[in-house]
């Protein structure tokens, strides 16, 4: 793949299109991976501050807007309701990754998404970034199924943050993070 196409094809990598070819230019192209980084810290900013204005426009409401406020509060309250049943069911866990000699180089925090997922927020900070910035995380269950959760990247010092979705039908046992392409070279794990 040449530069100028990964280039412009970047922004589909915050989507979540993982595409083989991008994702081996990226890994080698140092430009790429920083306009990368940008480019995510802008979208997380633009969504932030979309969030921040649809909160701050001033709601006029009529009688019709009154009753359906009243019921999506109702609706609000009946999932709050559900989704406090959900966490008694489900409370959240927490990780630490951590390199082979022992030193902590990352956290996770795993509960519920949804029926049918769980969530594992991972903050990662000192990862090496002396071949490159990506990572893949990786998770298996009881059965010892082993399971790619998802490639991410990291800043210059080694930190990140990201979020995953997996299936809540596996009881998740352990975590562990390589660079892409060496499944069994482990660089932190829980």
């Amino acid at each position: 793949m040449r530069h100028e196409e990964a280039w412009q094809r970047l922004p589909d990598l915050l989507d979540d299109r993982d595409d083989p070819t991008l994702l081996a230019h990226v890994r080698s192209c140092g430009d790429c991976q920083r306009q990368l980084f940008l480019l995510g810290r802008v979208d997380r900013l633009l969504r932030d501050r979309a969030a921040a204005q649809d909160e701050r426009r001033p709601r006029r409401r009529g009688v019709r807007r009154t009753v359906a406020a009243a019921a999506a509060a109702a609706a609000l309250v009946g999932a709050l309701l559900a989704a406090l049943v959900v966490l008694q069911h489900g409370p959240t866990h927490g990780l630490t990754f951590r390199t082979a000699s022992g030193r902590a180089v990352g956290s996770a925090v795993m509960g519920h998404s949804d029926a049918r997922n769980v969530s594992l927020s991972l903050t990662a900070r000192d990862l090496p970034v002396d071949r490159g910035q990506v990572f893949v995380l990786w998770a298996d269950d009881q059965a010892h199924a082993r399971m790619q959760v998802g490639h991410f990247m990291v800043d210059r010092t080694g930190g990140c943050r990201v979020r995953f979705n997996m299936p809540s039908d596996h009881p998740w046992r352990r975590f562990w993070i390589t660079r892409p392409g060496t499944a069994t070279t482990i660089v932190a794990s829980t």
